[in-house]
């Protein structure tokens, strides 16, 4: 029988599906099922029906053998899947004159594509006495739409879609409130992409990114972010590609301490939990999923 309770967070990468099942219990969080497998949900536009269908049929496999009780599922999108952009914003714009800066911003971006063809929420880094520093977020709507359809198939309604960078920074609040009283930088680690958000008191100040094509690109990445970043506590880490070897890298080349989420913390752990025989990824891998399924709004 599906409960409320029960909610089933995706991440979604070009190459990965990872998979959570949390029941949210009054304050509490209990982990029910965990797994990971390849991706071939095309991308949208693609008449690609066959990856569509191996997409449910996997996720349909995975409900199954853990027996999955959720009905709602929320989704992490990857960040190289989003248009993600910081924008000055004067303090006495109306909400109108606001969206049409918004949509300007995305028009110099993708010239040839409307602004109604996207999907857009914005979030306040900072404000002074004049300006807004706002952080706008766009995905084209048939993403969202091909996602929203291949889950619908199962059975299940999308509740929650999200970045999967800030689906794991509602991973570490939940799991390391202290770092209410911090100033960290909060790194995503990809294959071929850092996501950086610097967090203070538990809010985002500011978010870039940067393109890498080695594990030494990565290493040297963070290190200049350990030396640059004028006052931050530490650093913590994430990430898909985040593997021992490379962490243990990362941490001998960083002045600063360098800590791997842990997005299950504070999360129970169900005594029925099945881990998969393939199964070998650490916890820190599963941020976004674990981070967008935690999410109560």
């Amino acid at each position: 029988m599906a409960s409320n309770g029960f909610v089933l967070g995706l991440s979604l990468t070009d190459k990965l599906v990872q998979a959570v099942e949390i029941e949210q219990d009054g304050p509490s969080n209990t982990l029910h099922a965990i797994d990971q497998w390849v991706n071939t949900l095309p991308a949208a536009g693609s008449k690609n029906g066959k990856g569509t269908e191996q997409f449910t049929d996997y996720l349909s496999v995975f409900m199954k053998v853990n027996r999955v009780k959720a009905q709602r599922v929320s989704v992490a999108l990857d960040t190289s899947l989003l248009f993600i952009n910081n924008v000055p914003i004067e303090n006495d714009l109306s909400r109108n004159d606001m969206n049409e800066q918004f949509n300007w911003e995305l028009s110099q971006y993708f010239p040839d594509t409307p602004a109604r063809e996207f999907i857009t929420d914005t979030h306040l880094l900072t404000k002074t006495e004049t300006l807004s520093n706002m952080l706008s977020v766009s995905v084209k709507r048939q993403d969202a739409y091909a996602v929203q359809s291949a889950v619908a198939k199962l059975g299940l309604d999308l509740h929650i879609v999200d970045v999967d960078h800030f689906a794991a920074d509602t991973a570490l609040r939940i799991n390391y409130p202290d770092t209410n009283r911090k100033y960290l930088a909060f790194i995503g680690i990809k294959e071929d992409r850092l996501d950086i958000s610097m967090l203070r008191n538990g809010t985002i100040e500011a978010y870039s990114y940067s393109v890498v094509g080695s594990d030494q690109e990565i290493v040297d990445q963070i290190a200049t972010v350990s030396r640059e970043a004028k006052g931050i506590h530490g650093i913590i880490v994430y990430g898909s590609y985040l593997e021992k070897n490379l962490l243990v890298q990362i941490r001998r080349a960083s002045s600063l301490l360098v800590e791997a989420l842990n997005p299950l913390r504070h999360v129970k752990v169900s005594d029925s939990l099945r881990i998969a025989d393939h199964l070998t990824a650490p916890s820190y891998q599963f941020a976004s999923a674990v981070g967008v399924a935690l999410r109560r709004d």
